[in-house]
């Protein structure tokens, strides 16, 4: 049985026989693998930026260092040292435990959600650029009030950004926009292939694990009870306001 066919039977239920554990134990495996997939798709990028954190205490500790070995050494520069690295260590801490939560999310946590998918795409946003994709944020434009859970964001949104830019080999603008229906949110992402400088393409660059499909964003999809669109250049994720604030 295919991916595609696992999905189907998990999501549609016999003629006459209601949704019941099975359902439910096949759409929670399918959801399981394609977290796991995002989640090692995401690796490089939680590892570079928990690097990037703690870099800076490794640089003010060297200095300290060096200043320790010196004859006689400057009591005050030392003093200054200490407390740069203990304020550098404490953001480093605040910075590592917020990557972390990528690997262990809290439950129904929900966010605002230009707030939410400005921290989402900051951890690929490097990534992305040098495969010759350009973000652009225009969620800023809805209300602050409207919440939505950060599963769906870290998880349905971010697959299904992955999916679309890494089957997509060349430069483009990706357009991500939000709006509300009602009590719905509509999360979309919009790509708009542009031609480079040298009018040449960018080569995708490949998983070290395994490219992340269709059929994962949908089985997210399924697993948040939203409802998920796409075409080829463009994803519309239909989702329920966690609450407004």
């Amino acid at each position: 049985m295919t991916a595609q066919q696992s999905l189907q039977t998990a999501l549609t239920a016999a003629p006459g026989v209601p949704s019941g554990a099975l359902h439910h134990a096949e759409l929670a495996r399918l959801a399981e693998g394609a977290r796991y997939a995002l989640l090692r798709r995401l690796a490089p990028a939680i590892r570079h930026d928990m690097a990037g954190a703690l870099q800076p205490i490794s640089m003010v500790a060297a200095m300290l260092e060096k200043r320790l070995q010196k004859p006689d050494p400057d009591l005050l520069a030392l003093a200054k040292n200490v407390n740069t690295i203990n304020a550098l260590a404490r953001e480093a801490s605040q910075s590592c435990m917020q990557l972390m939560s990528w690997l262990s999310p809290k439950v129904d946590e929900a966010t605002p959600i230009a707030t939410g998918v400005a921290h989402a795409i900051a951890l690929v946003a490097t990534d992305l650029s040098f495969k010759g994709f350009e973000l652009v944020n225009q969620t800023e434009a809805i209300d602050a009030a409207v919440v939505v859970r950060v599963s769906v964001l870290r998880g349905l949104f971010m697959a299904a950004l992955l999916t679309m830019t890494d089957s997509h080999h060349g430069p483009a603008q990706v357009l991500l926009a939000a709006q509300t229906a009602g009590d719905q949110v509509v999360l979309s992402i919009t790509l708009q292939a542009v031609e480079d400088d040298h009018g040449e393409l960018l080569a995708g660059v490949p998983s070290a694990y395994r490219s992340l499909d269709w059929d994962d964003v949908r089985a997210l999809a399924a697993a948040e009870s939203a409802a998920l669109f796409h075409t080829l250049n463009r994803v519309e994720v239909h989702c329920s306001v966690a609450r407004v604030v």
